[in-house]
C-alpha cells in the first residue's frame, strides 16, 4: 500500500451510486479530489495502488464488509476512516470504533454536516487547528446563515459583521469546525486558551464567553442556545441546524 499521503485525495466507498454522486458533488466544490469505488475488492486494489488523505466507507458492501475493509486498513495506515452506515446500535458504533473508525455517520445524512467532520477529521489527523493561527489555506465555515472566516477573523451574516473579541472567535470557529464532537470545559481551556497546567483552569472563563457567544449569535439563531448547547456536568457541543 502507497505510503505517500495526498493531502486532498478522498476515496468514497459505497455501493449507492447516489451517494456517492452526491459526496462527490459537495467535496469537490471544497478542492477535493475524488475517487470512487463500489465494491469492497475495488476499494482494496485502489488503496493498493495509491494513498488517499481519508476514506469515506459504508458499512454494508454487497461483497465485503466495511467493518473487515477498516479491520485491514488498521494493520497498515492510520488515515481516517469514516463510516457511513443505516446501523444506529451502540453495538454497531463501538464495533466500528474498536476497528479503527474515526467518525460514525449515520444515513440518511447531511452532506454538510459529512463536508464539516471530514474537514475536522483531517485538521486532528495533520495535527492543524485554524482557530489558534489565522491561515489563509483555512476554509470558511458556513453555518445556517452565520459565515466564519479564519482568514479575515470574521464573522458575518449578510455581509454584517458581528463583532467578536480573539478568544470568542477563536472558540466559536473551534466548535464551528468540530460540530457534532463535545468538548469539555477542560479540553476548551487547553485548546483555545492554551492553558497547561490544570492548576490554572478556570471553568467559568468558558462559561462566560459561551454566553457572550450566545447573546451575539442571539439575533441570527431561532433559539440561541440551539447552536451551542451546553452539556450538563461537562462542557459543550455545537450542534448542526437541520
Amino acid at each position: 500500500m502507497n505510503g505517500t499521503l495526498q493531502k486532498n485525495r478522498i476515496l468514497i466507498v459505497d455501493d449507492d451510486e447516489r451517494v456517492r454522486r452526491l459526496l462527490r458533488m459537495y467535496l469537490e466544490k471544497e478542492q477535493y479530489i475524488i475517487e470512487e469505488a463500489s465494491l469492497g475488492v475495488q476499494a482494496l486494489s485502489k488503496l493498493h495502488k495509491g494513498s488517499y488523505a481519508l476514506i469515506i466507507l459504508d458499512w454494508m458492501l454487497p461483497d465485503i464488509k466495511g467493518i473487515e475493509i477498516c479491520n485491514y486498513l488498521r494493520l497498515s495506515t492510520s488515515i481516517p476512516v469514516m463510516f457511513l452506515t443505516g446501523k444506529s446500535e451502540e453495538a454497531d458504533r463501538i464495533e466500528a470504533f474498536k476497528a479503527g473508525a474515526d467518525d460514525f455517520v449515520m444515513k440518511p445524512f447531511s452532506p454538510r454536516e459529512v463536508v464539516l467532520r471530514i474537514k475536522s477529521m483531517m485538521a486532528r489527523f495533520t495535527g492543524f487547528y485554524g482557530h489558534v493561527i489565522p491561515d489563509h489555506s483555512a476554509s470558511e465555515v458556513l453555518i445556517s446563515s452565520i459565515l466564519i472566516n479564519p482568514t479575515s477573523r470574521k464573522v458575518l451574516v449578510k455581509d454584517e459583521e458581528i463583532h467578536m473579541t480573539p478568544k470568542e472567535f477563536d472558540l466559536l470557529y473551534h466548535l464551528a469546525t468540530h460540530p457534532e464532537i463535545a468538548f469539555s470545559r477542560q479540553d476548551l481551556l487547553k485548546i483555545v486558551w492554551k492553558v497547561e497546567k490544570d492548576e490554572e483552569l478556570d471553568y467559568r472563563t468558558v462559561d462566560t464567553h459561551v454566553k457572550r457567544l450566545r447573546d451575539k449569535l442571539s439575533e441570527y439563531v431561532m433559539n440561541r442556545e440551539d447552536l451551542i448547547q451546553t452539556l450538563w456536568g461537562f462542557g459543550y457541543i455545537l450542534r448542526l441546524p437541520h
